[in-house]
């Protein structure tokens, strides 16, 4: 009896560890990853100034019950980095013009209904020489998640998608913002203004044409070029009128072959008749 009571007994104690077992597996697998949110792969905003600021206002004007510093990322430092990613300043070092970035608001709240609720503000000034505000620029972005009510809400993966997708709009409303309000305060990487070459460029293709043509654009064409000079009939040539007296030479006229010549001769001035002087006081 012993011999069969042993193994049966083995057994039964497998059994109720097993569970256990499987327990402490599914504790022991890996954490989730979450990477750095970056913004390098987009498009820079360089601007025209002689250097750029970040100022955060969030530590001054705290939100209450922000979590968002439980996020993988937090929310304020995802939007500096976009900041630090994206804005150049490009402009002459001694021109006094600065670019401040500023971070308005950077929260996640857990709401009472279990949802979460993102909120991000900035905004650009362009600070002139003489301290004046010469440019501005903002914008804005929220994000609200629904999670599972049966697991955690405020999990950092949870916390996590608020704050990538929220500074996924952030990104595309103040490119735009940016575009719009400051776009003569935008140059590319070697320091001329982006809109240089549209502001110069003739739009109606006047005076391209022209410089093209060797033509002066302010002269008459009807002047300028021949062919469009309107013809006007001129009126014939007189005839030769015949002389009353006839011709001691050609009683009878000139034929047509001599009275072409003729007609030509006659362009040439004659020299007057040969006379005699007379002295003053003399009878001849």
């Amino acid at each position: 009896m012993m011999l069969f009571f042993r193994p049966r007994r083995f057994h039964l104690v497998a059994a109720m560890a097993l569970p256990a077992l499987l327990a402490g597996c599914a504790d022991n697998k890996p954490p989730a990853s979450y990477p750095p949110l970056r913004y390098d792969y987009l498009g820079q905003l360089n601007l025209n100034t002689s250097s750029l600021t970040i100022e955060d206002k969030t530590q001054s004007h705290p939100v209450d019950g922000n979590i968002g510093y439980k996020s993988p990322v937090p929310p304020i430092q995802a939007v500096r980095q976009m900041a630090e990613d994206r804005l150049v300043a490009r402009g002459a070092a001694g021109s006094g013009t600065v670019a401040r970035f500023v971070i308005d608001r950077a929260y996640i709240l857990h709401e009472p209904g279990g949802d979460l609720n993102g909120q991000v503000a900035v905004h650009l000034d362009i600070i002139g020489p003489g301290g004046e505000r010469v440019g501005y620029a903002s914008a804005q972005a929220g994000q609200t998640l629904h999670p599972d009510p049966s697991q955690d809400t405020e999990s950092p993966g949870n916390l996590y998608n608020v704050t990538r997708d929220m500074m996924q709009t952030l990104n595309v409303e103040f490119e735009y913002q940016v575009r719009h309000a400051l776009g003569k305060w935008l140059v590319d990487a070697g320091g001329t203004p982006v809109g240089d070459a549209i502001q110069t460029q003739n739009l109606t293709g006047k005076e391209s044409a022209s410089t093209l043509a060797g033509v002066n654009p302010d002269a008459d064409p009807a002047t300028t070029v021949p062919a469009n000079a309107p013809t006007t009939p001129t009126a014939p040539a007189a005839a030769a009128t015949t002389p009353s007296e006839p011709n001691p030479i050609f009683p009878a006229g000139e034929d047509s072959g001599q009275a072409s010549s003729s007609t030509a001769s006659k362009a040439h001035t004659m020299s007057p008749p040969s006379s005699f002087l007379k002295l003053p006081g003399s009878s001849k």
